[in-house]
């Protein structure tokens, strides 16, 4: 049975140390092609880059290798900009920074590293579910009237609208037309949030920011964070609804049916709970113990531990993992050698927030 549990211990100690996984990955403009320039953006909290001073630099190999043969000393080239806290981003033109045609550029692969090596996170690659993937614009090439990026889109997170004036709406109020906006030379969007309780007229004053980027062959672009594009302060946004025009308003273009266009906010997840595991449940002074919480809170980025006893200094030290789990193991033969007997411990476990997470007397099995 010792065997069975010391090789659990084991197992499990070993995925402590595994690469740390990227906390979260985004692009700005959300829509992009493989020749515009694009930045990656990454958060690094909870991986072994978090808080780091040192420089970060780009370690990728698909769809090529530019800095391949450098790990021990990347490359000017592959270091990204800090941005704030734990976020780094890097800019790059996908087909100039690969060296390869657009129609060879679909995906991304590559992982964040210091520049000899010694720290980096893990992977964004298919095998970790977060690839960076050049969007498709297959669909509003077709018969689609508008679409967007990314699919589960956040309000505070770059987001990109696009509309296909060739299958938009005309002259809804008279005989309905389609495609007739494709005619207009400039294109604006006009818009509110929340079945228009906020909104972002289309008029003069507004020109620059309701702008759309024409992409040829009638299809234009938007791209803003909603949070702020809207201002919405502490609302929360539920939906965005929109009309396309040029500044005058001269041409309209509008979806089936001669209605608003609608985008609902994706459904938030279901939260849930934090869950505090000490295992074995039922331990004496000479065993090693298993602390782990999973599902922790959006911004607890890191658990610390007290433990104290009679007879002996308190014990110390941080957990290590992400905000999806963090864990540790505690040696209490080696803290507790000097003592002869002792009939509990005291626990406490505090987050990045001060906040108390266990506070509580464990009874010892003697």
């Amino acid at each position: 049975m010792k065997r069975i549990i010391l090789y659990i211990i084991l197992i499990i100690g070993s995925a402590l140390y595994a690469q740390k996984p990227i906390a979260e990955i985004w692009t700005q403009p959300a829509f992009f092609r493989p020749t515009d320039t694009v930045a990656f953006y990454f958060d690094l909290t909870g991986t072994d880059l978090e808080g780091t001073t040192e420089d970060v630099y780009m370690w990728t190999w698909f769809p090529t290798e530019p800095d391949a043969g450098n790990w021990n000393n990347s490359s000017e080239f592959a270091k990204l900009t800090h941005v704030e806290g734990n976020i780094w981003k890097f800019v790059l033109v996908p087909t100039e920074y690969y060296g390869v045609p657009a129609d060879q550029i679909t995906a991304f692969y590559g992982l964040l590293k210091n520049k000899n090596g010694t720290k980096q996170t893990d992977a964004f690659a298919p095998d970790k579910g977060n690839t960076i993937f050049v969007p498709s614009d297959a669909t509003i090439k077709g018969s689609a009237r508008i679409d967007y990026f990314p699919k589960q889109w956040k309000a505070d997170r770059p987001f990109s609208i696009l509309v296909n004036t060739n299958n938009t709406w005309s002259d809804c109020e008279s005989s309905a037309q389609q495609g007739k906006l494709a005619s207009a030379t400039n294109v604006h969007i006009h818009s509110g949030v929340n079945n228009w309780a906020i909104v972002v007229e289309n008029n003069p004053t507004n020109a620059a920011k309701t702008a759309l980027t024409d992409l040829g062959g009638g299809i234009w672009r938007i791209d803003f964070v909603p949070k702020e594009y809207f201002n919405t302060g502490d609302t929360k946004i539920k939906s965005i609804h929109a009309v396309f025009a040029n500044l005058d308003w001269s041409l309209m273009g509008k979806d089936a049916n001669c209605a608003d266009f609608y985008i609902a906010a994706p459904e938030e997840p279901e939260v849930i709970p934090p869950v505090f595991t000490i295992f074995p449940q039922k331990f004496s002074k000479k065993d090693i113990i298993y602390l782990s919480r999973e599902n922790n809170e959006p911004g607890i980025t890191s658990l610390t531990y007290r433990i104290s006893a009679e007879g002996v200094s308190d014990l110390t030290g941080n957990f290590k993992g992400t905000n999806a789990k963090f864990e540790v193991f505690i040696d209490l033969a080696t803290w507790l050698k000097s003592v002869a007997t002792v009939s509990k411990i005291h626990l406490v476990v505090k987050d990045n927030k001060n906040n108390v997470i266990v506070d509580s007397d464990i009874n010892l099995v003697q």
